[in-house]
């Protein structure tokens, strides 16, 4: 038989030495060690030594002798006499131009004063315009349209708001001569 008195907690003896099992039997591994960094140190030290003696130069002070400096501008002849020729290939006429926006055609007018109504709640000046198709002038479309603006600049912001609420808007140029 065996006597299990011994391995009882009670009776164990209290003098045992600490496990060494949680302590590390390798040395850490480093990613980049102090003899490492010295060689690194040294190496661009003898770097920098190397390209000062390679790449040495002369740095000489460039100062001219000049006491009252001149200068002289030499004009061609057609401009001396102030007379500057510019062609024209056509006559210039002044025009009167507004621009219209197209944002979308539809066969009923139901569906026209429904997008007329959309568009009025972005802001923009806009109605509906009864129009014929060339391929069937006998049919009615009914063109949603936006403007006039006076200029560039005001059609091209319309349009962006437009492009930015999902549609493909056309520009009209409408223009009379004065």
């Amino acid at each position: 038989m065996k006597d299990f008195a011994k391995t009882h907690p009670i009776n164990k003896s209290k003098n045992k030495r600490v496990k060494t099992s949680l302590r590390a039997k390798r040395e850490l591994n480093q990613p980049l060690k102090i003899k490492h960094l010295f060689a690194i140190a040294a190496m661009s030290a003898l770097l920098l030594f190397i390209s000062n003696i390679i790449l040495q130069t002369d740095v000489v002070s460039i100062r001219g002798d000049v006491s009252s400096p001149t200068v002289e501008i030499l004009y061609p002849i057609e401009l001396a006499t102030d007379t500057v020729l510019i062609e024209l290939e056509g006559i210039v006429v002044e025009e009167n131009c507004e621009y219209l926006i197209q944002i979308e055609s539809y066969g009923k007018r139901i569906y026209a004063q429904e997008q007329l109504s959309s568009l009025l709640s972005l802001g923009l000046e806009s109605y509906v315009e009864k129009t014929f198709s060339s391929k069937q002038p006998d049919r009615p479309l009914f063109r949603v349209m936006s403007g006039p603006y006076l200029n560039k600049s005001q059609v091209n912001n319309a349009r962006e708001l437009l492009m930015k609420n999902g549609k493909q808007p056309l520009i009209y140029k409408k223009c009379t001569t004065v």
